[in-house]
């Protein structure tokens, strides 16, 4: 996994707009655009009032996990099998 820090919200959408065109995804029987990667994308910002030594933090996790397949009824072979045993053991994990 990858870490960057931006400052700003522009840097923020370059970084996340470069992760979704990094995504894999493959066509099924059961779906034209399968992910096959996951994406977390970690947001922690901080604020203080000017003059304050007070800070808040926050964090938010925006999360987009791969979607479980049934291989059976998928009926995915070859590298697309191998792949969907993979995104289940990564979730089974997560």
């Amino acid at each position: 996994m990858q870490s960057f820090h931006c400052n700003t919200e522009e840097d923020a959408l370059n970084y996340l707009f470069i992760g979704d065109t990094n995504r894999v995804v493959s066509k099924t029987p059961k779906n034209d655009e399968s992910t096959r990667s996951h994406c977390i994308f970690i947001i922690n910002m901080e604020s203080s009032k000017p003059g304050s030594d007070i800070k808040t933090v926050a964090s938010v996790h925006l999360v987009d996990l791969s979607g479980s397949e049934r291989i059976k009824q998928t009926g995915v072979e070859g590298l697309l099998e191998k792949e969907a045993i993979n995104i289940n053991l990564g979730l089974h994990y997560l």
